[in-house]
């Protein structure tokens, strides 16, 4: 694999654009497929959605559940765009201090902006969330902002701040955690039937596909002689 790192360690590789490609193409096709409510895929959802209620009944986002309701409960409530916003901003700024200037203020920008896409996809499609959804989970549901923001975060961390990481059993304790905080974030939208399936796979396809580009991107903004 072709890869090579600039002054300030971030990763360049070839395969991103290739990423970008896939990742992009099956965004494009869900919002094709919940703009047209295309009717297998509609079904298809329904019976994920109904799955899980008959397996976890209609949760409360509480902790008097037991403990699986306990941890979606907390990621959930710790892991909603704002809290994904500060988390962002503090992890911008340690970078900014550590001396990786670029990569910083390019972290926050990219989870940002794709936060901003995420709330004008909503507005324009007005997609209405499954039944039984949690009052709490107001406003549109394609795509969840849940599943979108997490995934633009976690793993922009794990892609581009992990490897600034000298340590290599630090950098794979920390990103297998990481991986496992966002299964339980995308797993929490369908147990607490905020969002259709479409709308987390909508949101992370979304994400990765700006995440990939932004990193095609990088050198030929960050890194022009």
């Amino acid at each position: 694999m072709n890869t090579r790192k600039n002054s300030s360690d971030f990763p360049v590789r070839r395969w991103y654009g290739d990423a970008f490609g896939i990742s992009g193409a099956v965004f494009l096709l869900t919002l094709l497929l919940v703009i047209f409510n295309v009717k297998v895929f509609v079904n298809f959802e329904d019976n994920i959605t109904a799955t899980f209620q008959s397996m976890f009944g209609l949760p409360k986002m509480d902790y008097s559940g037991g403990l699986l309701n306990d941890i979606m409960t907390f990621v959930a409530s710790y892991f909603d765009t704002k809290p994904i916003i500060a988390i962002t901003i503090v992890v911008g700024i340690v970078l900014i201090l550590r001396r990786q200037i670029k990569i910083g203020i390019w972290l926050m920008y990219v989870v940002a902006s794709g936060g901003i896409i995420g709330l004008v996809l909503k507005a324009l499609i007005k997609r209405p969330r499954p039944l039984h959804h949690l009052p709490i989970d107001d406003g549109y549901s394609f795509p969840s902002g849940h599943s979108l923001a997490s995934t633009l975060l976690i793993w922009a961390i794990i892609f581009v701040v992990l490897p600034l990481i000298k340590k290599e059993n630090v950098r794979r304790i920390v990103g297998w955690l990481l991986v496992l905080l966002w299964i339980l974030i995308l797993f929490s939208r369908l147990y607490f039937a905020a969002h259709h399936f479409g709308d987390v796979l909508g949101g992370v396809s979304f994400s990765l596909a700006w995440l990939w580009l932004n990193m095609a991107l990088y050198p030929k903004i960050f890194m022009r002689n």
